[in-house]
């Protein structure tokens, strides 16, 4: 996710619209939100719909679904220094308190576990919607929710002291 005051900051000067960085943000896309955004798009990932650098309260967010109300972001290293960690922590913040969940992946997790990432956010879509496939389209899905008896799931347990 990006924000306006970081762009204001830095590259795009003051006379750039928010809707013209959002489009140079969808034009732009790094290789990692471009795998993604294949994943989610037209409503293939099991019936979602996402939209791809969806604007919210001064926001702009990777890849949102408004029926799940879930962010899902990949991040950069920049995402780790100290600005980016305020930044996040701060739109963070203003995202709980609209209700938005956000899952963070880096994109190094994006390349070696794309299977893994795909799997965490149909969890979130299952857990916040209840909903485990949206039966429109069916045909055009491409990702396909696992069936949850072949799952095998760590089982939590303390360890003894």
């Amino acid at each position: 996710m990006r924000s306006l005051n970081f762009f204001s900051d830095n590259s795009h000067p003051s006379s750039v619209s928010f809707k013209q960085i959002v489009r140079q943000l969808r034009r732009k896309q790094t290789d990692e939100e471009k795998e993604l955004w294949q994943a989610l798009r037209g409503r293939r990932f099991a019936g979602f719909k996402f939209r791809r650098q969806h604007a919210v309260g001064g926001h702009i967010l990777d890849f949102y679904c408004a029926n799940a109300k879930l962010d899902v972001e990949l991040d950069g290293f920049q995402h780790g220094l100290p600005g980016g960690i305020q930044r996040d922590e701060a739109r963070e913040k203003f995202l709980v308190e609209q209700g938005i969940e956000t899952l963070r992946f880096w994109n190094h997790q994006w390349q070696k576990n794309r299977d893994g990432c795909l799997l965490e956010i149909w969890n979130a879509l299952q857990r916040r919607t209840g909903c485990v496939q949206i039966m429109d389209n069916v045909e055009e899905q491409k990702f396909v929710p696992p069936d949850l008896t072949k799952i095998k799931l760590e089982e939590k347990t303390n360890p003894s002291p």
